[in-house]
């Protein structure tokens, strides 16, 4: 008998498949202390620094949920030569990559028609956003700690719980902890850890169930 490995401990799929594959998002989000998103129409740069995976992306998804605006990535390659729309808020993902030579009209257009730029960047464009009459916030996201790490896995863990089953799979600090360490502190990467442990979980618990039948 073939036993689905996640339905065998409770649950309707791996809580840490990617948001994109889900049919509804579960919309799960924790506050790290810069939840509140930009005021529109401020003629202001907001730019998130942090490394790879710590939550920059995530943070600008989550604030254009709340004000709406244009959303910008900007990939490796050929794909970052792109002029970016300028509205009352905007949202540059990857900003960093947006060549000089388009960066510099979009700030002026920005200061010019009064927009609120929100943007995730390894590098600091304050200087050239400042120059041209922009009102600049810096926020600097740490890593993922693992208490935070612990809260958000549990939350996820109980958003795919089957309805009216139990779940025993818990996230324990000493997991996370071991997680984080792994992963140097990014969110991507714990993530991709935690998938990782959850299917081991479910795949092991239904191979018990499937030689007890």
């Amino acid at each position: 008998m073939v036993v689905d490995p996640y339905a065998a401990i409770g649950l309707q799929r791996n809580p840490f498949i990617g948001e994109e594959q889900l049919s509804e998002p579960d919309g799960i989000w924790l506050d790290r202390g810069f939840s509140e998103p930009p005021e529109p129409k401020a003629r202001q740069l907001v730019q998130i620094l942090g490394d790879k995976g710590f939550g920059k992306s995530s943070h600008l998804k989550y604030w254009r949920s709340h004000t709406g605006g244009s959303y910008c990535y900007y990939p490796p390659g050929l794909g970052r030569w792109k002029f970016p729309k300028i509205e009352s808020i905007v949202y540059w993902d990857e900003g960093d990559r947006l060549p000089f030579i388009l960066l510099i009209p979009a700030l002026i257009l920005a200061s010019l028609t009064g927009t609120t730029i929100a943007v995730g960047t390894h590098r600091d464009l304050g200087f050239w956003a400042k120059l041209f009459g922009l009102k600049v916030t810096t926020i600097e996201l740490p890593p993922v700690t693992p208490q935070l790490l612990q809260t958000w896995a549990n939350l996820k863990i109980k958003a795919a719980i089957i309805p009216e089953q139990n779940c025993p799979v818990k996230l324990s600090l000493s997991e996370a902890e071991e997680i984080i360490e792994k992963a140097e502190g990014s969110w991507r990467t714990a993530t991709d850890y935690l998938h990782i442990w959850a299917a081991a979980i479910a795949i092991k618990r239904a191979k018990t169930k499937s030689f007890s039948t």
